[in-house]
């Protein structure tokens, strides 16, 4: 009885380990481009978003209810109170493509400039979902 239990716990701590890496908040900001367009962009809030930011549109486009992937999954930003605005504009609120639920609601963080060491951009951190 006492190795099954055990069994069982190494296979819970097993799956919990595995679990997607998007659980916790998911970062919205900007890639700022030397000599290019500049991009409103998502990244997992933990993760360096040097390497691993993904271009949700160019910071001059639209950000909200524009689809986006990240770590396997389908995102879109609602609720932009800045809209004809660059800058991630204001998102309120991150939902998942697949089923439209909420993954969680986007707050402002003081604006967190990324020193990307040498790439061909910097990131500015500006809103945390989740």
């Amino acid at each position: 009885m006492h190795l099954t239990n055990s069994i069982a716990q190494i296979i819970l701590c097993l799956s919990v380990t595995v679990l997607p890496v998007a659980q916790g908040a998911i970062a919205i900001g900007n890639q700022i481009r030397e000599g290019g367009t500049h991009f409103n962009v998502a990244w997992i809030e933990g993760i360096d978003p040097c390497i691993a930011d993904v271009a949700i549109a160019p910071e001059s486009g639209k950000v909200c209810n524009r689809n986006f992937r990240l770590d396997g999954t389908d995102y879109y930003l609602v609720g932009c109170t800045a809209p004809n605005t660059g800058y991630a504009q204001k998102p309120q609120r991150l939902r998942r493509v697949k089923d439209n639920s909420l993954y969680g609601n986007c707050a402002a963080v003081a604006k967190k400039e990324i020193d990307c060491k040498g790439k061909t951009h910097n990131v500015v951190k500006r809103y945390l979902c989740g």
